[in-house]
This record gives C-alpha cells, sequence and structure tokens, in this order.
C-alpha cells in the first residue's frame, strides 16, 4: 500500500491536477516488455496497475522482479475505438528504483489498446510508444481473468 501511494504521488503529471476515478491491479502474465534493444520480458512481475483520473488520464503501470524496484509507467489521454479502450501515449515514467525518488519522465508517443473487459474475463493490454530520443516501448499483457483487484476500496 505504501508502494501505491508513492506510486500515485509522484505519477503522470494528472496526480497534480486531479483525483484518482478508478485504481485497478490485474495479474496475468507479460507477452513482450522491451526498451528499445533491451528485453525485460523475464522481468515483467505479471501484474499491472490501471489508474484512470478524473480528467481522463490513464496511467498503466509495469512492475518488475528487478531487485532495484524498477518500474515503468505509460500515461496519456484516455478514449474509445469501438469496443476497445485506448491510450494515447505522451509521457513514459522510468522508475529506476522502488523509491520514486529517482523516476525519469520521458516525452513520448505512441498508445495502448485495451481489448476485452478485465472485470469479466481475460483481457489484453498492447503498448507501443517511442520517447523523443527514439526509443521504442512495448508492452503487451494478457490478464489471467481473474477480477481486478479495486485499490480505492
Amino acid at each position: 500500500l505504501l508502494f501505491l501511494t508513492g506510486l500515485l504521488l509522484m505519477s503522470s503529471t494528472s496526480a497534480k491536477t486531479a483525483e484518482p476515478y478508478s485504481v485497478y491491479t490485474l495479474k496475468g502474465a507479460c507477452e513482450i516488455f522491451s526498451i528499445g534493444d533491451e528485453d525485460l520480458t523475464s522481468v515483467c512481475a505479471g501484474e499491472v496497475m490501471q489508474v484512470v483520473y478524473t480528467d481522463s488520464r490513464m496511467d498503466l503501470s509495469i512492475w518488475t522482479d528487478d531487485p532495484s524496484g524498477r518500474f515503468f509507467v505509460f500515461s496519456g489521454k484516455l478514449g474509445r475505438r469501438g469496443d476497445d479502450l485506448v491510450q494515447t501515449v505522451d509521457q513514459i515514467t522510468d522508475g529506476k528504483d522502488g523509491s520514486g525518488n529517482n523516476n525519469v519522465d520521458l516525452k513520448a508517443t505512441g498508445e495502448c489498446i485495451l481489448t476485452g473487459n478485465p472485470s469479466t474475463s481475460r483481457a489484453h493490454y498492447k503498448c507501443e510508444a517511442t520517447d523523443k530520443a527514439g526509443t521504442t516501448y512495448r508492452f503487451g499483457f494478457l490478464t489471467d481473468g481473474t477480477p481486478p483487484e479495486n485499490m480505492l476500496d
């Protein structure tokens, strides 16, 4: 819970201007997780946190099993495309450790798409974004079908 509180406080600019509307953790399996040529799939922790703010921004946080506590956050406006949720990514946070004090916020362009409804069945996240330096971040995650845990209850 302390990690969650820290993550919400340091997360994207939304945390400064809007309140969390929903906060869910979802369990599943990483299909791909890479930063440029670096493959992080083996250290993906198999759990993500989706935070939607009252201003329609969303943070998708990816935890790793890296001993340093490293994590990543895709941040941007949330919308719909048909039945899918689509996040237009405009920032990526690279949390160098679990403290929240050593984060690097990177301007980026890309999107994350959530296909399916994780509250009723398995769902799939697929993200691809490129930062201003030209590094591409790819993430694919399939939930395990268990209902998400609501962190605001």
